[in-house]
């Protein structure tokens, strides 16, 4: 049913009309299969029925998710020899974060491009990272593994700075208080004790998920002990830069 819909979706050729021209700007390569791209332009708020199934772009994300994951591995693998598994996983998780995979839809112009009906909720969530990742998997189904990935690789990841990201992502602090928000769980941070001379002192901080300590932290500043406190606390939370 899927690719009979792919089929009789739209009536235009395939190499006509204002779409083929637009997502062959945005993507900078020759689409095989344009109903693809059209689906994974849909989201699922804006969903096609089609014989009581509704088709949108969900799917297509699904997929898209994994090949992405792939291919940002091998490239960080290679790219840099020296890092540790423990290095490589977070910069990973930083590229494929809710947050970074937002901006490049939008960089990429998929605001302009996405069929969405707008409410509070998709105006809250990630749509655009969401379709992006739905371009992907796209991709990989009208061209294949191989050129998804150089198109991944040259368009995307060798444009990025990754020491910037990894800088710009390393505060604990903000992405746990970024976590407290979406789950609706109230994180503060508070001075439990502190020594020292007021020329050399030692804060120690605690953070707390509503009343529940779940990081303690400690620092020359109140700042450095936060956000040692909230270190401890995003391992205690389980979290990962996917997640924010």
């Amino acid at each position: 049913m899927f690719f009979t819909w792919l089929k009789s979706f739209n009536s235009r050729p395939e190499k006509d009309g204002n779409f083929y021209f637009q997502i062959k700007a945005v993507l900078k390569l020759e689409p095989k299969n344009i109903r693809f791209y059209e689906l994974a332009l849909i989201h699922s708020s804006s969903s096609i029925e089609v014989k009581g199934k509704k088709l949108n772009n969900e799917r297509l994300e699904f997929l898209g998710d994994a090949i992405l994951g792939a291919a940002i591995t091998d490239y960080i693998y290679r790219k840099f020899p020296l890092k540790e598994e423990g290095e490589l996983t977070n910069l990973r998780s930083k590229l494929v974060s809710r947050r970074h995979l937002n901006e490049l839809g939008l960089v990429m112009g998929l605001d302009a491009l996405l069929k969405y009906t707008p409410s509070r909720g998709t105006r809250a969530k990630s749509i655009y990272g969401d379709a992006f990742e739905a371009l992907i998997g796209a991709i990989y189904l009208d061209l294949g593994y191989e050129k998804c990935c150089h198109f991944i690789e040259k368009r995307i990841l060798s444009k990025i700075d990754l020491k910037g990201l990894d800088e710009r992502y390393t505060s604990h602090k903000s992405a746990v208080l970024e976590w407290g928000q979406k789950a609706r769980q109230p994180i503060r941070f508070a001075v439990i004790s502190s020594e020292g001379e007021s020329h050399n002192p030692l804060y120690h901080v605690g953070c707390f998920k509503q009343q529940e300590l779940i990081g303690k932290g400690s620092g020359a500043s109140k700042k450095k002990a936060e956000e040692e406190a909230a270190k401890n606390a995003f391992k205690v939370l389980n979290l990962s830069y996917a997640e924010t």
